[in-house]
């Protein structure tokens, strides 16, 4: 794979990822949309989500050559993809990247970011992970210094 020094984030090998346990899912963009200091797009998550903690990540592509710009963590999965609980449907939007209006600070600017790559014409993936709740901080932590992210600005704090 060849490295492409203009996208945010860490190169990775796709394969390298599904070895960690990651899922791919692609995202289905919708319209632009801006908020008081800031410029987003909506989206949803597409394919089976599953019912759990765990960690995740989106991937910016651009060919055949992949980066890892952000590492995340959630108690609940749905929550950051999908917006609601799967079983009871507690909608909770603000939880959820692809809807940044309702959106906290983080989300909001990490959709933010992922639309500047989107209207750039890059590929943006989101890749899940399963994982107990006692493990997802150290895991977490672990990967965003495996991929320094908060080297390129996405992970921050």
């Amino acid at each position: 794979m060849a490295e492409s020094t203009s996208l945010p984030g860490t190169l990775v090998e796709p394969e390298d990822l599904i070895a960690l346990g990651f899922v791919p899912h692609d995202l289905d963009f919708g319209q632009h949309v801006e908020w008081p200091g800031g410029t987003g797009i909506e989206w949803a998550t597409l394919g089976q989500v599953p019912d759990s903690a765990g960690v995740y990540l989106f991937t910016i592509g651009d060919g055949d050559v992949v980066h890892v710009a952000y590492v995340g963590l959630t108690t609940h999965l749905w929550m950051v993809t999908k917006g609601h609980l799967p079983h009871s449907g507690g909608a909770r939007g603000g939880q959820r990247y692809g809807k940044p209006r309702h959106a906290g600070v983080t989300r909001k600017r990490v959709n933010a970011l992922i639309a500047q790559q989107v209207d750039a014409g890059r590929t943006v993936q989101h890749w899940l992970r399963e994982l107990p709740r006692d493990l997802i901080v150290d895991e977490e932590d672990r990967l965003i210094h495996l991929w320094s992210t908060r080297s390129t600005g996405w992970n921050i704090g």
